[in-house]
């Protein structure tokens, strides 16, 4: 959990990039734009993620399905965090050594209030993905030693209220990392 919280703060680093720039006006992505919010979430930030840790993993499917009962079990219909619920969730493993844990993305600058976006903000962002990834590319870098350590990433999303929630869910092998 203490190795889970560690690496999924230095990729949150990323999104508060992301965030910065969903203000920005601009430029189109290369692709065509999906056309729900929810996916519109899901592919940005599965963009932002393997951004920051110079991969190319695919929205696992199952992952994803895990992250959005994460999500739909932890926050209220306004999108707020439920009592007793926590940010960040670690799954049982039949492995000592393999830990999957779900983190719901957080507002930044605040650690316990998860971070929704409207369908403009998700567009905007979007629109501007090119940039925010140079942007998380230059501001993270990379830690190979942590990052060598992924062996499976998703993203999942969902709508509540006007707002779109995304959590991260990500597999790590614990064997592949010095602490």
């Amino acid at each position: 959990m203490k190795m889970f919280k560690r690496f999924a703060a230095a990729l949150l680093a990323g999104v508060m990039v992301l965030a910065m720039l969903t203000a920005c006006g601009g430029g189109a992505g290369g692709s065509a734009m999906p056309t729900d919010d929810v996916e519109k979430a899901e592919v940005l930030y599965t963009d932002v993620f393997n951004a920051v840790l110079n991969s190319h993993y695919t929205n696992d499917a199952d992952l994803k399905a895990k992250a959005k009962q994460i999500l739909d079990a932890s926050l209220n219909e306004d999108g707020t965090l439920k009592d007793g619920k926590e940010m960040t969730v670690t799954l049982p493993s039949d492995k000592p050594s393999v830990e999957t844990g779900i983190t719901i993305i957080a507002q930044p600058g605040s650690k316990n209030t998860p971070y929704g976006q409207t369908s403009e903000q998700l567009t905007t962002a979007y629109n501007n993905r090119d940039e925010a990834l140079d942007a998380v590319r230059n501001t993270v870098g990379t830690s190979a030693d942590i990052f060598a350590a992924v062996t499976n990433l998703a993203v999942g999303a969902v709508k509540k209220g006007d707002k779109t929630y995304v959590a991260l869910a990500m597999t790590l092998d614990l064997t592949k990392v010095e602490e």
